[in-house]
């Protein structure tokens, strides 16, 4: 598809274009590489997604009419959400609540000027209260805003994020495809090769972050694509968007989980995600000698994989019931609650330290600390 070329070249073309001017934005742009969050050795420009809605603004102007419908009211209403994103991006002054609620007006503007909400979860008494569309416009703001949310927290390593999104979007192209909804299809096929755009600048070695503007703007693109995909196709059940998306939302739900039972804020950054585990507890005992830009890159592959799985029962499950779509989701939260608990002792067990040859000089992954120390004990990561 031209469309799909077109997004892909524009958006990888902006984010070499920032990379290759930084000498004269960057005291603007860099995530300086002070502080106890930081993976990488010198600032990297974290305006990657700029290059984002740039491709998809391409793949707008190109698409037949209905792709262009489909896609106008994400880059129109997505704008609150990026423009959040972006203004910490630059000024690192933005707290996550302003960006919680910038991303929430996205998803409630979203829904005014499409008509377009969740209004069922095949759950008797929710979609009662679903049925009263204030009640509906409300509860789509809030899960869009949390989903946008989720990939912000899962954007710890390079490409982890940027990969989940891609093929979190290239899934919806096909399930749109096959339930006969050709435009959202191809519109989902735009926003992926957007974002794969900004992956081949940005993995592996991490010469360009996402940033928040880019996760909480792409994250609400996905979610307003998991929420239209039911909405327009009403063969497509609530539940299989939720699985395609499944990865994020898990480890937000058990990050949230994990920080109550500490007695700690939700929005409190650590480093004790699945990825952050993952790197301690297997790549760095796997290849320890490795160059730090290859160990987090490595990271990065297991857990597209996991992302992978979910994305793959809803393709299998189409026009499944409702209840085996929720065991199917309620599986794989039983299952990263396995590999989690197992790391997590592992790690109280034999802690490993991050060491090894220093990165390029352009570095790895952005921002959430994994692995620059042991991972906390389990019973602090559990709350016991």
């Amino acid at each position: 598809m031209n469309l799909w070329i077109a997004s892909l070249l524009v958006s990888f073309g902006v984010c070499l274009l920032i990379v290759l001017t930084q000498r004269w934005h960057g005291r603007f742009t860099h995530d300086p590489a002070v502080g106890v969050q930081k993976f990488h050795t010198t600032p990297v420009p974290r305006i990657g997604g700029l290059g984002i809605y740039l491709g998809l603004v391409a793949g707008w102007a190109m698409g037949p009419e209905q792709v262009h419908d489909t896609l106008e009211p994400i880059l129109l209403a997505g704008l609150p959400a990026l423009a959040a994103g972006l203004t910490e991006d630059v000024t690192k002054r933005v707290g996550v609540t302003p960006r919680l609620l910038a991303t929430m007006l996205s998803g409630l503007v979203i829904c005014l000027i499409t008509n377009h909400w969740i209004n069922h979860l095949d759950i008797p008494v929710v979609d009662d209260a679903l049925a009263h569309p204030v009640m509906a416009i409300v509860f789509t703001s809030f899960a869009v805003a949390g989903l946008a949310n989720a990939i912000n927290l899962i954007d710890g390593f390079n490409g982890l994020a940027s990969g989940v999104l891609a093929g979190c979007f290239a899934t919806f192209a096909v399930v749109a495809f096959g339930a006969g909804d050709e435009h959202l299809g191809m519109a989902a096929g735009v926003l992926a090769a957007a974002t794969l755009g900004f992956w081949l600048v940005n993995y592996p070695f991490g010469r360009i972050f996402m940033g928040d503007g880019g996760a909480y703007f792409a994250g609400f693109a996905l979610a307003w694509i998991a929420v239209l995909l039911p909405a327009r196709n009403p063969e497509v059940s609530p539940w299989e968007s939720l699985l395609i998306c499944a990865y994020p939302v898990i480890e937000t739900l058990y990050s949230v989980y994990r920080r109550l039972r500490i007695r700690q804020s939700p929005g409190q950054p650590d480093s004790r995600h699945l990825h952050s585990l993952l790197k301690t507890q297997w790549v760095m005992r796997q290849v320890p000698h490795w160059p730090r830009w290859a160990r987090h890159a490595l990271v990065c592959m297991p857990l597209w994989g996991f992302a992978a799985l979910p994305a793959l029962l809803a393709l299998g499950m189409a026009h499944s019931p409702t209840a085996h779509l929720v065991l199917a989701f309620v599986a794989m939260v039983a299952v990263y609650h396995l590999l989690y608990t197992a790391m997590a002792r592992d790690a109280e067990l034999h802690p490993v330290a991050d060491t090894g040859p220093a990165p390029l000089a352009s570095g790895p992954a952005q921002a959430v600390a994994e692995g620059e120390r042991a991972p906390a004990r389990s019973d602090e990561i559990f709350g016991k």
